[in-house]
């Protein structure tokens, strides 16, 4: 059974849905995982004497009709894989245009510590990233992810940015009712996720709008997370990392190593300063840290570190 978890990290509704995840043939399901292998230099044959270089790109991507792994193979032709025609550009679609064009019901929000064009103070808003749309009283779309300056533009066309290419890059898509967004602004609101493009109704959820005027909320001292429930009654766990000096309160993966009652392996970003070694204490819960995927997409190999 898949146990899924939201951190700082589908529903029937007919073919005239028009918020939903939807996949690489543009048909809708309730959630996937999308994971995109670093990009990787191949020769160019029609510039072999100036020894120039295309950039190929592949990834693996599961939802949940499939409950199975898919590489997709790779190309040096991105705009098929991630842009208009893939499983990114078909959940992007409503987004995809100008504002003007949109349905009243509609409303959207683009959060990133890195976003495309101005900069986030790193000392006052989250480390996350994520695109909400939601149709008021209907379903909505709720995509984390992990790209710099994404999406880079609403057009189908430019949405990939150029920095997306060199390093893997992770997707989870959810799809919930449009009562559940409640919650999920509290979570923007507790992270402090900086909006950098939204549009959202002024008779939208009050908790919505507040997170697109960077109004923080204090994250419940009760429980580390919020239950979300997605249109196929998949159940998600969303965590808000807290600060604690107290590493079973304040580390956010050891907190869900406890909340999910198991060991967790994690891979985080492993360039900076003084990463921290894997934390394996005497009690039942254990956190890797994984300095290395091994995927089918031959790019990388697997390696614990610590």
């Amino acid at each position: 059974m898949w146990r899924l978890v939201l951190t700082l990290t589908l529903f029937s509704l007919g073919s005239e849905a028009m918020v939903t995840c939807r996949d690489n043939n543009d048909h809708e399901v309730d959630w996937y995982i999308l994971y995109k292998a670093p990009g990787e230099k191949i020769p160019d044959p029609q510039n072999p004497p100036k020894k120039k270089y295309k950039t190929e790109i592949r990834y693996i991507y599961i939802d949940s009709t499939t409950q199975r792994v898919d590489m997709v193979p790779g190309t040096t032709n991105y705009k098929n894989l991630i842009d208009s025609s893939a499983a990114l550009g078909n959940t992007l679609r409503p987004i995809l245009k100008s504002v003007k064009d949109m349905p009243r019901n509609f409303g959207f929000l683009s959060y990133s510590d890195q976003p495309p064009g101005c900069s986030a103070n790193p000392k006052k808003f989250g480390h996350s990233k994520g695109v909400l749309m939601v149709e008021q009283n209907s379903y909505g779309v709720w995509l984390l992810h992990s790209t710099p300056q994404f999406p880079f533009r609403r057009d189908q066309n430019t949405f990939w940015p150029e920095s997306g290419f060199q390093n893997a890059q992770t997707f989870i898509c959810v799809t919930f009712h449009y009562n559940q967004f409640r919650n999920i602004g509290k979570h923007l609101q507790y992270i402090r996720a900086f909006p950098f493009d939204y549009d959202i109704p002024n008779d939208f959820h009050q908790e919505l709008i507040e997170a697109t005027k960077w109004v923080q909320a204090n994250p419940p001292t009760t429980s580390p997370y919020l239950t979300l429930t997605s249109k196929g009654q998949q159940n998600f766990y969303s965590f808000a990392k807290q600060q604690s000096k107290d590493l079973t309160v304040g580390d956010l993966y050891f907190t869900i190593a406890k909340v999910i009652d198991s060991d967790v392996a994690v891979q985080t970003w492993g360039c900076q300063p003084e990463r921290a070694l894997s934390y394996c204490s005497n009690g039942n819960h254990r956190v890797y840290n994984i300095d290395i995927i091994n995927t089918n997409t031959g790019v990388c190999t697997s390696v614990i570190k610590g």
